[in-house]
């Protein structure tokens, strides 16, 4: 990744010295480091975050979340990617949720500070080598905004081949070809961060409130209550 992110920054002459950190969580700017938030360079949550904020999605009514990841991944881990997809596209930060779950699996519901209720199903129970399935979709008064395909249930590619050789593909970024869907978001959110400070300090700001939210979750599977979040 720090090749794509590199050449990014000598394309659009970015004077600032960018390196990821080694599990590539982390970017380090003229020597401070910022974490990355893939998410929220990702064409599907922007855009579902665009409809929020425009009001064409109407009013919230649920926000349904599911994310199945492959055996041995980290649960909270998984959940700390969620709310920050939650936040991130209703604008608005978590400030109560209630948790239980078992070894591979933990169910959440989360409520924003803007009153929207949201469940979120995890679970690491796909076999090694398995893509993630995810999806994320929004109910409301007016229909529902989903980031997958209509009546679908697991992510879909760009361009399908059959015959000899079948095969699928999904490669949408000329600039960054090559390069796996969440390598291209890692590289494009640690690009941003590069080129200003806003970012630098809100991505600060929006993982350690997503860290909050974590802990919050853990005390809440312990007590089996819902827990506030700290200020």
């Amino acid at each position: 990744m720090q090749k794509g992110l590199n050449y990014l920054l000598e394309k659009y002459s970015v004077a600032a010295e960018a390196k990821f950190t080694s599990d590539g969580k982390e970017v380090v700017v003229n020597g401070e480091t910022i974490p990355v938030l893939p998410w929220e360079s990702e064409r599907r949550f922007i855009e579902l975050r665009n409809l929020v904020i425009l009001g064409r999605v109407g009013n919230m009514c649920t926000y349904r979340i599911g994310h199945t990841s492959e055996k041995g991944n980290d649960l909270f881990e998984m959940l700390a990617r969620e709310i920050g997809i939650l936040e991130f596209t209703v604008a608005s930060p978590v400030k109560e949720i209630f948790a239980i779950g078992g070894r591979n699996t933990m169910n959440c519901i989360a409520e924003t500070e803007n009153g929207c209720v949201c469940t979120i199903e995890l679970g690491a129970t796909l076999e090694r080598g398995m893509a993630d399935i995810d999806k994320h979709e929004i109910i409301t008064d007016n229909g529902v905004a989903c980031d997958r395909v209509v009546d679908t249930q697991i992510p879909q590619k760009s361009i399908y081949v059959f015959g000899k050789g079948d095969g699928s593909y999904c490669d949408t970024d000329a600039e960054l070809y090559g390069y796996s869907e969440n390598e291209i978001n890692t590289i494009r959110n640690a690009f941003a961060i590069a080129k200003g400070v806003d970012i630098q300090q809100a991505n600060a700001e929006k993982w350690l409130h997503i860290q909050k939210v974590v802990s919050a979750a853990r005390e809440s599977l312990e007590r089996m209550e819902n827990v506030k979040v700290e200020a």
